[in-house]
């Protein structure tokens, strides 16, 4: 497993897992995908996860004033066959923005059905704080935050 940096063309060979594409059919389906990874590649720090040359994930943090990041991340099955290293990886990453930038608040956004995401960045560090109504379209979302 590498690490390598964010580009868009690496969305284009993402399997998403189902989870993993909630709410994207609100944003316009693949188009408005390619259209979200574009911006979050103009956001901030971003990655992409490799193992034996597959895409297993992207993610990054998307600046915002005030010392605050947005976290995101889009994850094939891959993930699943290999979680402690995605995960590993992740927290370096994560670890990395906050220091190389002097975020003091990384944030990101879980569906309300998609508990193993919300585990996920449980054991990243992120805690849950609210309940965000209709965010895309009709569902729910939960805000996490990883404070420090």
């Amino acid at each position: 497993m590498r690490v390598i940096p964010f580009e868009v063309a690496h969305v284009r060979r993402l399997e998403l897992r189902p989870a993993d594409r909630l709410g994207f059919a609100a944003r316009g389906g693949r188009r408005g995908l390619l259209a979200l990874a574009a911006m979050y590649r103009a956001s901030g720090p971003c990655w992409t996860l490799l193992h034996a040359g597959a895409v297993v994930a992207c993610g990054g943090v998307g600046i915002q004033p005030g010392a605050t990041g947005n976290a995101w991340a889009l994850t094939s099955a891959l993930v699943e066959a290999h979680p402690v290293a995605c995960a590993r990886l992740a927290r370096r990453c994560l670890e990395a923005a906050e220091s190389g930038l002097g975020l003091t608040r990384i944030q990101t956004t879980v569906h309300v059905r998609h508990s193993a995401r919300a585990k996920w960045f449980g054991f990243l560090g992120f805690e849950r704080e609210a309940l965000l109504r209709r965010l895309v379209g009709d569902d729910n979302y939960y805000l996490y935050a990883r404070v420090r």
